[in-house]
């Protein structure tokens, strides 16, 4: 018989404590002395760059909430939620998946209760600002950001009626489920189907393929009770494309999937961690006629099928997420470049007082603040100016779909579609690839400390990295910019062989009224630096508008009379490159018209500050 191994006494971990004698300190204090006597206080630095700045900057921030009103709502809303335990984000970066999951659904769960003894008179508005403030993206976030919203935007007044109350009062939890492991931003190729049964006045849901599986939608793993499903509608044989369906998947009463559902959880991601991302299929589920969403498309209890007033018309709750993202990518820059700019105002490193990039020189025996070197400047002021740049366009995209909403409700008018569809495609890449790649150079001019999780910037990064393939991968998005760019041309080129106006309907309005001037394209090179001094917002403007501008018209002119699916297959390279340039430009004149606008609202000292943020490349 073997014998087991005899245990392992236990020791009593033993203290040494350590006595440094008067002799010893005496010996070391002068090699201290030494050293204290050129070290800074990293507050102290802090403080003394904030008490030199040459404007108010209450005053800016007021600005940037919505006036000192809204400025002093999100600072008691910020009160409130570091007073509240449920809120506290100690020991964040130390959980595991399992214990950041429920950790963050406990901070949303807790939101409508806090939101609510804020100011019961608009809990929304609170709301907003708190899932701000918990700066983690949780399992509710398709319900909030897409299952509500694509109700709102896609359901008739009684389906409204039906699903919104509960949807509010958390009675069910929903998501979004497009993308499937076959097809994500080519929503024409999505394999499940919805067929109508006439006799039973039901929608058959199914997944008749592998690749027909529902992947990535947030909330899917664990938390969702209900979907909203994007399958190909089937009726009388005939294929009518994608259409929104309400989908229950989970039992309100125990949570298991309903019969035929099968779902659940994709596993661990690169980041984005705190949401259960998950997979879903269907075995031949029956739904009711009335879980289509009905306000564009309808089908009658017979089958016949009413087509929307015009094709792309439920397109209106995509244009409105893809704001939202324009928006998200100006909060995350901002983020992570008040982390870098304070890091770098707080850090010395270098050459004592040596000469700064601004002429002066530091404090002798000091080292220099890594911000008074040329090369940090040179990083982060344009990502500084390009996170106020982000701010105002995603201001104009709210405010683009809202007008957009309102005539296409009130009026049946959706005539602005093309270019908020064309709008809201080419800035959600343009300021998603932007963002990313900001919150990495952000990390890099931190040095090593940026690489610890601490300093915020893995977290930031990995949860904001799929901004730039979900909702439409990037590449795709700037070629539906592009075709309406090549639409726009061409109807421009139409025009001057006529010797008349493009008609308003044809575009050439609003973001894109600037492929009408100039000469084809081929007029004079830009003449900033030059005639006009480098902080000439027209000037700049010109520019930005002369380089959209050419691209787009060389790109039309090589398409010659090719579909616009040839023209971009043919020339990708060049439409995407013409989309960038457009979104650039349109990001520039929208920074411009905000700072124009919002000069006499502010001081003098303010709007001086201001007007030099536009002249750093957006």
């Amino acid at each position: 018989a073997t014998m087991a191994p005899a245990p392992v006494p236990q020791r009593e971990p033993q203290v040494i404590k350590h006595i440094v004698d008067d002799r010893t300190r005496a010996i070391q204090k002068p090699s201290s002395d030494m050293i204290t006597a050129h070290q800074a206080d990293p507050t102290e630095d802090l403080r003394r760059e904030r008490s030199q700045a040459s404007f108010p900057s209450r005053e800016l921030a007021a600005l940037m909430a919505g006036g000192e009103a809204q400025l002093k709502l999100r600072e008691s809303i910020a009160d409130a939620v570091r007073a509240d335990p449920v809120f506290s984000k100690k020991g964040k970066y130390f959980m595991e998946r399992a214990d950041l999951y429920r950790t963050t659904l406990e901070k949303y769960l807790a939101l409508p209760r806090l939101a609510t003894a804020i100011d019961p008179n608009d809990p929304i508005t609170v709301g907003k600002i708190i899932r701000e403030l918990i700066d983690e993206p949780g399992g509710l976030d398709l319900h909030l950001g897409m299952f509500i919203p694509t109700i709102q935007g896609q359901g008739d007044e009684e389906q409204r009626k039906h699903w919104l109350p509960m949807c509010t009062k958390l009675q069910i939890i929903g998501t979004y489920a497009q993308t499937e492991l076959g097809h994500g931003t080519y929503i024409r190729g999505l394999e499940t189907t919805a067929t109508y049964d006439a006799e039973k006045e039901q929608f058959i849901i199914h997944s008749p393929t592998l690749t027909a599986t529902k992947w990535w939608p947030g909330g899917m793993g664990k938390t969702s009770t209900h979907a909203v499903v994007m399958a190909r509608l089937i009726t009388h044989g005939r294929d009518r494309g994608p259409h929104a369906f309400v989908v229950q998947i989970r039992r309100n009463e125990d949570h298991q999937t309903m019969p035929g559902v099968t779902a659940g959880d994709i596993g661990p991601k690169m980041g984005y961690n705190a949401v259960d991302n998950g997979f879903l299929r269907f075995d031949h589920v029956r739904v009711p006629r009335r879980a289509m969403l009905m306000r564009y498309s309808k089908v009658d209890p017979d089958g016949t099928f009413h087509p929307p007033p015009v094709a792309k018309a439920s397109y209106g709750t995509m244009v409105f997420v893809r704001s939202d993202i324009v928006m998200n990518a100006a909060l995350y820059m901002k983020k992570a470049v008040t982390i870098a700019m304070r890091y770098n105002l707080v850090r010395r490193q270098s050459n004592p007082g040596g000469e700064k990039a601004s002429g002066g020189v530091g404090q002798k025996g000091l080292e220099l603040q890594v911000i008074d070197y040329q090369h940090s400047q040179r990083s982060l002021f344009p990502i500084l100016a390009r996170a106020f740049a982000f701010h105002c366009t995603s201001d104009f995209m709210r405010r683009m779909y809202f007008r957009y909403e309102k005539v296409s409700t009130r009026k049946g008018d959706f005539s602005a579609l093309p270019e908020l569809h064309a709008t809201s495609s080419g800035l959600k890449a343009y300021c998603s690839w932007a963002t990313k790649d900001a919150i990495e150079l952000c990390r890099l001019c931190c040095g090593g400390h940026g690489f610890m999780m601490l300093a915020g910037f893995g977290t930031t990064f990995g949860n904001y990295a799929p901004n730039a393939t979900y909702e439409g991968d990037n590449n795709v998005l700037c070629l539906q910019t592009a075709r309406y760019l090549l639409k726009v041309a061409r109807a421009v080129a139409k025009a001057a062989t006529r010797g008349v106006d493009v008609p308003p309907e044809e575009g050439a309005q609003g973001t894109s009224a600037y492929i009408l001037e100039g000469d084809g394209g081929l007029e004079p090179g830009c003449q900033l630096g030059k005639s006009v001094g480098l902080r000439d917002t027209e000037a700049a403007l010109g520019a930005f508008a002369h380089a959209a501008r050419r691209q787009i018209l060389a790109a039309a002119s090589r398409a010659g009379t090719l579909g616009a699916d040839a023209a971009m297959s043919r020339d990708m390279v060049a439409w995407i490159k013409a989309a960038k340039a457009h979104c650039a430009y349109v990001v520039l004149l929208n920074f411009v018209d905000a700072v124009a606008e919002s000069k006499p609202r502010v001081s003098s000292a303010t709007a001086a500050v201001m007007d030099r943020l536009p002249s750093l490349p957006p």
